[in-house]
């Protein structure tokens, strides 16, 4: 707990903190990326990288991380560790200092994705209170870390979330039951329940649910991206057989009850090996790209004809955000490898390739 004389002096200093429009102004204007990386398997950063790949600001971490958090306004990035995650941490760029490290609830580990208002006011995390493995979405004050609010996410295993207004989070509550101890091996195979879930964050009211048939119930809804038509996009890990021939990306709309499936060329399907990673929508939002490090590749669709577009190959790629150009991404892999695609164009623009660093599964833009 922090004391009021902690919190005070926290505050204060959240005052000062830069605006990121100030920090990317002497970088010359450039746009900057965070993401967490390896070296090797004992050494762990996380990092931000302009758009040549060039990392320009790092920290050491104590374990391997997930997803960054990025402040709107002010120069604050935050990772969370892996599931199960026990630590979240937030660094004030300008001075290289940490900010905060926020630990989940008594009982409960992080998933490792953690998400800001559109105020910077408020942190929002999802949390797996593992005694008795139901999903919760804890309301934080930023910038002390405080517990404002506690919902049930209405599902198991809520792994990561995005805004759909100021008032609306959509959870992809993946069905998953783990506990820390043994956090690999899932619990209950045989009675999974995926679902999407839109939750009011001012009281915890579930404003709309969606799911898989019954026949699918293994297929594990674990990242989404959502946007400007309020499309939610839905990327599926499934939890059966590899052979078996399962949809594996799905549409969402605010009050449809159905999910629709968007079509992959089963030869593109297979090499997905059951597992996506990434969901992004372009900066237009009418571009969705979903990675699958499994399958060396990411790939494309155009949402509103429904229409599968292509696949970028690119070893162990996951890391996927939208740049600044409609119908462009960035792409990370552990490999080292960042690349600039676009699958209108059919262009792919290497940007570095620093065999050194394995990037992980995560990477976000800062905006200004």
């Amino acid at each position: 707990m922090l004391s009021r004389r902690s919190f005070l002096t926290l505050t204060g200093a959240a005052l000062t903190v830069p605006s990121w429009a100030s920090i990317t102004l002497q970088k010359n204007g450039t746009r900057l990326y965070a993401s967490a990386y390896s070296t090797n398997k004992q050494e762990h950063y996380f990092g931000l990288f302009d758009e040549t790949g060039s990392v320009i600001w790092n920290t050491q971490l104590p374990a391997r991380a997930h997803a960054p958090v990025v402040h709107p306004s002010q120069s604050i990035v935050g990772i969370v560790a892996r599931r199960p995650g026990f630590f979240m941490d937030f660094f004030d760029v300008s001075t290289h200092q940490t900010v905060l490290r926020i630990e989940p609830a008594k009982d409960h580990h992080f998933y490792g994705h953690a998400v800001f208002t559109d105020t910077g006011d408020r942190l929002i995390t999802q949390e797996n209170h593992y005694p008795s493995g139901q999903g919760k979405i804890f309301i934080r004050e930023w910038p002390s870390g405080k517990i404002l609010h506690s919902f049930s996410s209405n599902g198991i295993g809520p792994h990561e979330s995005v805004l759909f207004n100021k008032n609306t989070l959509i959870i992809a509550n993946g069905g998953l039951k783990t506990h820390p101890n043994e956090d690999r091996k899932i619990l209950n195979l045989d009675t999974m329940k995926p679902n999407v879930t839109y939750l009011d964050i001012n009281d915890g009211r579930v404003l709309h649910q969606a799911a898989n048939s019954e026949n699918l119930h293994q297929l594990s809804i674990r990242h989404l991206d959502v946007n400007q038509q309020g499309i939610v996009a839905l990327g599926f890990q499934y939890q059966g057989e590899i052979w078996d021939q399962v949809p594996l990306v799905a549409l969402s709309r605010y009050g449809q009850n159905e999910l629709e499936y968007l079509p992959i060329p089963e030869q593109v399907r297979v090499r997905f090996k059951q597992y996506c990673g990434s969901v992004c929508f372009d900066k237009s939002g009418e571009i969705l790209a979903i990675s699958t490090p499994k399958g060396g590749l990411v790939a494309y669709w155009h949402v509103n004809s429904k229409t599968f577009i292509g696949v970028e190959n690119c070893r162990d790629v996951c890391g996927v955000v939208a740049t600044t150009e409609s119908h462009e991404f960035l792409l990370t892999s552990g490999t080292g490898t960042q690349l600039r695609s676009n699958p209108v164009q059919n262009t792919t623009t290497t940007i570095k390739n620093q065999t050194n660093l394995h990037w992980d599964n995560h990477l976000r833009q800062i905006t200004t």
